[in-house]
């Protein structure tokens, strides 16, 4: 029964027959990455395993190669993408052969560099950065409320029932946890923290969507509300983000949040110099209030969450000389010493640098650093009045990298941020995306084979 995700392979043929690249990405591959968990397989002797998102990529992938290709220029971020899961592969054929290798490559290939290139390629040219926007922000908002399912009764659909009726054995290592009595939601993305991380970027997109004045002012189908859809929109995620009681994703929006919002403050320029000043001041007795929190006497009972930062304050400790040991490439995927008792590393930094070698951090480091510098210049050369896809994404990223210190990267959380990441690449280096200015966008195409000039009230 598993093989019935190959099926994805034909919908996404179907899907490219009657559609543009971009489109076919929003229409086909949008849904299948949000909605169906990345933990099932098609396990298939000879082939990879792929799963849903993966096999929906493949004919977009491809198709968005032969209609863009010869108009495609390599940027320095192109390059580090590339780079990241060239590495990757890389160090798995080294420390595990051929077989796990294999795997990995085609995971790397079209979770990483084909959904970073098709966002990169298609959605500027084809002018579609709000149609791509909303259909990420609605989906994100139905499982959101979905989650209100699971966050009740501590049962999660999205895994429990694919398991017992098509991916029998499959997916058995995730569980819904609980924090503080209560269940922290999931929905399709195996953990409460990756579905925090999600809930952050459909919160940021539906922002921007929201303050260009993008939604309607109610929901199509049902009476008016006393409240306007793109606000109930943006309450309902961040229900979302709240009941999977993640604190890393928390503390990365809050993060994220404080550049978007500088950048929109008619003084930008001394709204950033505030925010950050503020933020170095913080640091101190925040790091000093750390420490004397970690610092238990003997005799002391302590906390759960002190328990779980002395944890996490060790694990690094004893992890660090170990991903040393192999720094250029790793130790693997599945082979990298465990120390027993520590299986789980909460800091992804130190996962991928066991994984895959601190090469690779370095290479992941680099590029959110060298996207952020140029979405913040691109957003300070906007008008204050313009509601900036370039702060958006610089948020995004910004609340990523501080979340992945204390949070893991995986699942459909992968693929959907480097399609943010590509998003972001084609939204500076593309020519057509003029900006939001009272309301209007305005988008003029580059040359290709979709060709038009059109303003989105």
């Amino acid at each position: 029964m598993h093989l019935i995700i190959w099926v994805g392979v034909i919908a996404g043929l179907v899907a490219v027959r009657r559609l543009s690249p971009g489109r076919a990405l929003i229409w086909m591959y949008i849904p299948v990455l949000l909605v169906f968990p990345d933990t099932f397989h098609a396990i298939t002797p000879g082939l990879p395993d792929p799963s849903a998102n993966v096999a929906v990529m493949m004919p977009i992938f491809f198709a968005t190669l032969a209609a863009y290709a010869r108009f495609w220029r390599p940027s320095v971020a192109d390059v580090l993408v590339i780079a990241i899961a060239a590495t990757m592969a890389a160090s798995e054929y080294l420390a595990a052969g051929y077989s796990e290798a294999q795997n990995l490559a085609v995971g790397v290939v079209f979770q990483i560099i084909a959904p970073y290139l098709v966002a990169r390629l298609a959605i500027d040219r084809e002018g579609l950065h709000v149609e791509l926007a909303k259909r990420f922000v609605f989906i994100a908002f139905i499982i959101a409320l979905l989650g209100l399912f699971e966050f009740r009764f501590g049962w999660n659909p999205f895994l429990s029932l694919p398991e017992r009726f098509v991916f029998h054995g499959q997916g058995l290592g995730w569980v819904t946890t609980f924090r503080h009595g209560f269940a922290r939601v999931a929905g399709p993305y195996a953990h409460a923290i990756l579905a925090g991380m999600m809930m952050v970027m459909a919160y940021r997109l539906n922002r921007w969507l929201e303050w260009g004045g993008h939604w309607e002012g109610n929901f199509r189908y049902l009476p008016p509300l006393p409240i306007s859809k793109g606000r109930l929109i943006t309450l309902g995620l961040l229900v979302g983000s709240l009941i999977t009681i993640a604190r890393g994703p928390w503390l990365g929006g809050l993060l994220g949040a404080l550049f978007v919002n500088a950048g929109r403050h008619p003084k930008r320029k001394a709204a950033f110099a505030v925010g950050l000043v503020v933020l170095a001041l913080a640091a101190i007795p925040a790091y000093v209030a750390f420490q004397a929190y970690l610092d238990v006497k003997p005799g002391m009972e302590m906390t759960l969450s002190q328990e779980t930062a002395m944890y996490r304050k060790e694990l690094f400790e004893r992890y660090y000389t170990i991903a040393l040991d192999h720094a250029w490439l790793g130790w693997g995927r599945n082979t990298w010493p465990k120390v027993p008792g520590m299986e789980s590393i909460d800091n992804y930094y130190l996962l991928l640098s066991l994984m895959h070698g601190v090469l690779t951090t370095a290479l992941l480091v680099g590029l959110m650093g060298w996207m952020s510098i140029r979405l913040f210049l691109k957003g300070m050369a906007e008008p204050p009045e313009v509601s900036s896809l370039a702060f958006t994404f610089l948020g995004i990223i910004i609340a990523f990298f501080v979340s992945l210190v204390t949070v893991y990267l995986g699942e459909n959380v992968v693929p959907a941020f480097f399609l943010m990441l590509g998003w972001a690449e084609g939204y500076l280096k593309g020519k057509g995306y003029k900006g939001i200015v009272q309301g209007e966008v305005m988008e003029e195409k580059a040359a290709g084979p979709f060709r038009f000039r059109r303003v989105i009230r």
